[in-house]
């Protein structure tokens, strides 16, 4: 059984989930005795209703229906149910004749009342963190013989609302800012809805990997990695002002502001290539736990990864429910290969960071990483012992 991570659209190429002239209950009308706009209406408010039931909460506030309703193009979008036997939720979508061209209907079918398409949500997400393996783990999952693959980074949920595919994009996690410009004033100035919430509406069975290292050194490999327009003027002393700045900024938040409202916060002054707040690792991973269960996220480490890629790849395919891998060159692709995107030439060009930075680094996250090996109960994620990555 395929595990397919994108659905086409017009042209062959991904589409989103959005209303783009299609007959977005195509299915209802062919597979079942449904008829007419009426129809298609009660369809739409069935599974209005079945999410609506399903995150209702005591307070009268219902959390999917304010996502419907500022989402209302994604909710019209889902059939009532999803096809049988795939992994992923996957349903046939009616095209228009005018739409279907020589290159996209080969990947279409007939069933004598028209052509449809195949569309399918991910099986499972990589949401974070930057600079923490991602692109390395990704693709190797992909290398998987039940693995259909696509672009790693739609950044659909988090940013771009385009094309929605197989989703890598590390800043599911964190990225809320989205939520900014349309429902985010309350007193404390913290996010009522985050990316988490939509899933879990959408979705509500999906399947998330979450990849952490050390924050200290997260931080400063992507300070190495972006550019930010001054890529010749980096240097260890250029990262130390910058870290030293991002710190003095988060402080003067934290005088009239809760930790999770200035980690969220998309107002405070940036600091180019030092985003010190993605490695508050507890507060983004709470809030995702506060929505899914514990066992809908395999979190693991990026040192415990490039250690030993066997355990953790093992790790990953048995979460994902996946099949054993009997073609020797499948395995060494998935468990010997290379790591995607080696920082070591920029470190060799710039070298390690300053003692001095690494000291006021590690001084700043460790209340957030005991925070973190609390939440998990393991204390690897004090990350107490001197990184290798």
């Amino acid at each position: 059984m395929l595990l397919f991570l994108y659905g086409y659209g017009d042209n062959g190429e991904p589409n989103p989930l959005e209303d783009q002239g299609v007959s977005r209950w195509a299915v209802t009308k062919i597979w079942s005795s449904s008829k007419g706009g009426a129809d298609d209406k009660m369809a739409r408010q069935n599974t209005s209703r079945s999410l609506e039931e399903a995150q209702g909460t005591p307070s009268g506030f219902n959390m999917t229906r304010e996502l419907i309703r500022l989402n209302p193009g994604i909710f019209s979008a889902l059939p009532r149910e999803f096809l049988p036997n795939y992994k992923n939720p996957c349903w046939f979508e009616k095209v228009n004749e005018t739409d279907v061209g020589s290159q996209l209907r080969d990947r279409l079918v007939d069933n004598g009342t028209g052509h449809f398409r195949l569309r399918c949500l991910p099986y499972f997400y990589i949401i974070g963190m930057p600079k923490c393996g991602t692109t390395d783990l990704y693709y190797r999952i992909t290398e998987h013989p039940d693995v259909v693959g696509g672009p790693k980074e739609p950044h659909w949920w988090a940013k771009n609302r385009r094309h929605l595919l197989g989703d890598g994009s590390p800043s599911t996690i964190w990225c809320n800012n989205r939520w900014r410009k349309q429902q985010w004033d309350t007193p404390n100035n913290e996010p009522p809805i985050l990316v988490a919430d939509l899933l879990r509406a959408v979705q509500p069975h999906a399947k998330f990997i979450l990849t952490l290292r050390n924050p200290t050194e997260r931080l400063y490999s992507e300070y190495l990695f972006f550019s930010g327009g001054f890529r010749d003027k980096k240097s260890v002393t250029d990262f130390h002002e910058r870290a030293t700045l991002a710190i003095d900024i988060f402080q003067s938040c934290l005088k009239n502001n809760t930790v999770r409202s200035c980690t969220y916060d998309p107002n405070l002054p940036p600091t180019r290539t030092v985003r010190l707040r993605l490695g508050l690792y507890e507060v983004y991973l709470r809030d995702w736990l506060s929505v899914f269960p514990r066992d809908q996220i395999l979190v693991q480490r990026l040192e415990d990864h490039s250690k030993d890629p066997h355990t953790t790849m093992t790790r990953v395919f048995k979460f994902l429910d996946l099949g054993p891998i009997t073609n020797q060159s499948d395995k060494d692709a998935i468990f010997m290969s290379n790591a995607k995107r080696s920082q070591k030439k920029r470190y060799d060009s710039i070298g390690q960071m300053l003692p001095k930075t690494r000291r006021m680094l590690n001084k700043f996250y460790r209340p957030y990483n005991q925070r973190l090996a609390e939440l998990l109960n393991d204390t690897d994620y004090l990350w107490l012992e001197k990184s290798s990555v």
